[in-house]
């Protein structure tokens, strides 16, 4: 019976301690990790946490030639679900365009062999939360 309680207390603390571990629900990201998870996401394939970082009513404009392409948060979750784990080929630099306690831009560059990807992120502060609020992609 003593070994029977000890095993049940040990599993009892385990459990304690992974739930104890465990990331807050609700988590807020400060800008900088909202923009790691973006890039994350776009650069090395690695989606966790995209959609906590991406506002629910953001804009992706996405300019191919003389087309301009608008998509929501749910079809570049998709999409970037549909590539998950694949890593770029690419260079990766960031400039900040904008930086202030509300709205932060980002300029990033993506270099490929034949071309270069340029996003500009809006992160924007609401409430106690950093989100990504739009995202205009261009290619060179």
């Amino acid at each position: 019976m003593k070994t029977l309680k000890a095993i049940v207390m040990g599993v009892a603390l385990l459990f304690v301690g992974a739930v104890s571990q465990a990331a807050p629900a609700g988590h807020n990201l400060s800008k900088e990790e909202v923009l790691d998870t973006y890039l994350n996401a776009v650069v090395h394939g690695k989606i966790t946490g995209i959609e906590d970082a991406i506002d629910d009513d953001a804009t992706f404009y996405m300019k191919r030639g003389d087309n301009v392409n608008t998509l929501t948060k749910s079809q570049i979750v998709s999409a970037l679900k549909s590539s998950e784990n694949l890593e770029q080929d690419c260079k990766c630099t960031k400039t900040i365009i904008q930086d202030d306690d509300d709205i932060s831009k980002v300029k990033v560059e993506m270099k490929y062999n034949d071309f270069t990807r340029v996003d500009v992120i809006t992160t924007t502060h609401s409430g106690s939360k950093w989100l990504i609020t739009s995202v205009e992609t261009s290619y060179k």
